[in-house]
């Protein structure tokens, strides 16, 4: 139904965005620190470049080289979220191939990874396809908005990840990595302003606080921009105010342990319109008879202690998280109701969502440098959900708007896992993998009246296994392939959005599942200048939770259908010469609606929403000395393309969305200076001085904005 289409669906359309990045001063002093993940090239004792730096991740709980892992992955750095401040989900999306970012409103963000996706509106906040990890905190989709404060590297992981990553990691996982409290002395500071009313302001601090025994960190964030779609009724739409904040502390004077406490909070409030029509005149415009209104707060603090042992290590990470989101809508829009043929009747509706989530996992780990790697473990995680709603969509007529719907949905997952990859010679390698997990979920449903008809509740429990296996053959110590098979499962969906029938709540959604077939090859070529990985794929999913607009209902309706989906990734970096690095992906996927499911053959063969076939990405970057413009330091540059093809709007296929294309560009100036005072207590050359550091920034980003860094 083509007139059905979120703000987010209506940017879709090709654009060019060029990026002019002037990085300014840049004091730092001599620490040590880690490198940078993905940099691009190591330098031997005369500065001179001879290889790729290889790129470090922790997809299976421990420090692993990237090429030498079984599965296709991406990992994107912290400068390619810089391209989206607001909106660090599209810059993970825009960087890693066959994976997509849908945008329709806070608390309906999702990923989609190689097709599989929430198939729509998800139905709650559980309902998702891709686990969002941050630094090993299982997060809801509620909070998978975050803007991503002071990040170190993010890693996409595709196929199914329920071994290590729990529950709802049917296509894959998203694990941010932050930057910790680990000593090293850091204090910049970062300030934006554009066009739009675009500004922002970001300081981070870290260091040691007392030698050989505390360390702290935080970074700090402010930012605003104002609305960039017009309204008819209203003020322009599309404004956001954010304040983020993350901070922690280190504690390293116990002996073997490691004790590591952080905090996050963030406020997000802006008017974004739920929906607008597509192809209005002067689009994208919004006819609402309100002006709408969100405001999203995130908290949450994390207690993760290691303690290394002689033959391994054990890690703890207890963490809770306070989510809330209260939304004030007008389920009409003029232009909208016209094009329909309906009567133009305000109808506003509010919402309050407060989720709470208490999570806790102890593994044990092999050592880092252990012919066998083995990673056992447990993991428990309770969601507290309560929903007050008044509005059209939450209570059957003559009620509509007269009362307020209460829905209570609490979910408890547990779960066993264990994973091992060993050699078998000195050729081939064998990962096995699996977990077993036991959902147990509640819900209640009640009213400001107490009605006895609209007053229900419903349960459900299910304990099944997810797993993975893996075989590795090494043609040559820098050449490797690899096929692997995988089990993932979902947990069953209650909606939010329903009301009970004569007291009856219906039962959940069926569980999705998925058989996930793949091939790949890795490979260090030219002398470690040229890393290359590829893999192909194949997902067979059953159940897939649906949720679409019905034109007769003049509303959203959930059900369920299977699909499949099969496709390609090539990604790789060549250093082209000293300095000189090109990075490029490529991502095919090909997807499809199966014919059985709760609407059978209907949409059957037409291809899954918001999947394109094609996604590309490929980038040029260069660092080269400033000496021959009488300038300490060094000069970089780099520009970046991306594109993403067509892709179905709807189950029925109605429409498609343009492919779009985007270009950045940067040129910057860095020089190290050692700066600021040199401490007089006895401590390591490494802590001896505090850097400052400056950055200034021209850019130009989908939302217009001219910024400049200082």
């Amino acid at each position: 139904m083509s007139i059905f289409n979120n703000y987010k669906q209506a940017n879709g359309q090709i654009y060019w965005l060029t990026t002019l990045i002037f990085s300014g001063f840049c004091c730092a002093a001599n620490a040590q620190t880690a490198p940078a993940q993905g940099a691009s090239v190591q330098a031997n004792a005369d500065g001179n470049v001879i290889a790729l730096e290889p790129i470090v991740v922790t997809a299976r709980k421990t420090n692993e080289d990237l090429n030498k892992i079984p599965e296709s992955i991406t990992v994107v750095s912290p400068q390619d979220l810089e391209q989206s401040p607001f909106d660090p989900g599209a810059a993970i999306a825009r960087n890693s191939p066959n994976v997509q970012w849908d945008s329709r409103a806070i608390g309906q963000q999702f990923f989609s990874i190689r097709g599989i996706s929430s198939l729509g509106t998800p139905a709650n906040y559980s309902d998702g396809t891709v686990a969002f990890n941050i630094d090993g905190v299982p997060n809801s989709m509620m909070s998978a908005s975050n803007v991503l404060l002071d990040v170190n590297r993010v890693e996409v992981l595709r196929g199914p990840q329920g071994t290590l990553w729990g529950t709802n990691a049917l296509g894959g996982a998203i694990n941010v990595i932050t930057n910790q409290p680990d000593g090293t002395r850091d204090i910049h500071f970062t300030t934006e302003i554009g066009t739009n009313g675009y500004r922002m302001g970001e300081m981070v601090v870290g260091g040691n606080m007392i030698p050989d025994a505390l360390d702290g960190r935080m970074a700090l964030r402010l930012a605003h921009q104002n609305g960039d779609v017009s309204s008819l009724f209203t003020e322009d739409l599309g404004k956001r105010d954010i304040a983020a904040f993350r901070g922690g502390l280190r504690f390293t004077d116990i002996n073997d342990t490691t004790v590591t406490l952080t905090g996050s909070y963030l406020r997000d409030e802006g008017n974004a319109p739920f929906y607008l029509l597509l192809n209005t005149p002067q689009f994208p415009i919004s006819g609402t008879l309100t002006e709408p209104n969100s405001v999203t707060t995130q908290g949450g603090t994390t207690l993760t202690v290691e303690r290394l042992f002689d033959s391994f290590r054990l890690t703890s990470i207890s963490a809770y998280q306070r989510n809330q989101l209260s939304s004030t809508t007008d389920n009409t829009d003029v232009l909208l109701y016209n094009a329909l043929g309906y009567p133009a009747i305000s109808s506003v509706g509010n919402l309050k969502d407060t989720e709470n989530i208490f999570s806790q996992e102890i593994r044990l780990n092999s050592l880092q440098d252990s012919p066998v790697r083995w990673t056992v473990g447990a993991s428990a995680t309770r969601n507290e959900l309560s929903r007050a709603c008044v509005s059209a969509q939450c209570a059957p007529p003559p009620y509509l708007n007269a009362l307020t719907m209460n829905t209570g949905l609490n979910t408890t997952s547990v779960g066993l896992f264990g994973d091992v990859s060993i050699p078998i010679g000195e050729k081939w390698e064998f990962s096995i993998g699996g977990r077993v997990s036991h959902d147990d979920i509640q819900l209640t449903r009640g009213n400001s009246l107490d009605i006895p008809g609209l007053i229900g509740a419903d349960s459900s429990s299910q304990t099944y296994p997810t797993g993975r296996t893996a075989l590795t053959y090494k043609w040559t110590e820098d050449v490797r392939t690899y096929v692997s098979l995988a089990r993932g499962h979902a947990t069953q969906v209650y909606p939010l959005f329903g009301y009970p029938v004569n007291g009856i709540v219906p039962p959940p959604y069926p569980a999705a599942t998925d058989w996930t077939y793949e091939a790949g090859i890795k490979a260090n070529l030219l002398n470690d200048r040229l890393e290359l990985n590829a893999s192909v794929f194949h997902n067979n999913i059953k159940n897939g939770v649906m949720s679409y607009p019905d034109p007769a209902l003049g509303a959203f309706v959930t059900t369920y259908q299977d699909y499949q989906t099969s496709g390609f990734e090539l990604q790789g970096r060549l250093l082209l010469a000293d300095g000189l690095t090109f990075t490029g992906g490529v991502g095919y996927t090909y997807s499809e609606l199966g014919a059985n499911g709760a609407i059978l053959n209907t949409v059957a063969g037409n291809g899954v929403p918001n999947v394109p076939q094609w996604t590309v990405t490929t980038g040029l970057q260069h660092t080269v000395s400033a000496s021959f413009l009488n300038l300490p330091g060094s000069l970089s540059s780099a520009v970046q393309y991306q594109f993403t093809g067509s892709r179905p709007a709807d189950i029925d296929d109605s429409f498609e969305l343009k492919p779009y294309h985007i270009v950045d560009a940067r040129v910057g100036w860095k020089n190290e200076t050692s700066c600021f005072f040199a401490q007089s207590s006895p401590v390591a050359p490494s802590r001896a001085r505090s850097p400052f550091r400056c950055r200034c920034r021209l850019s130009r980003s989908p939302s217009a904005r001219s910024s400049r860094r200082c």
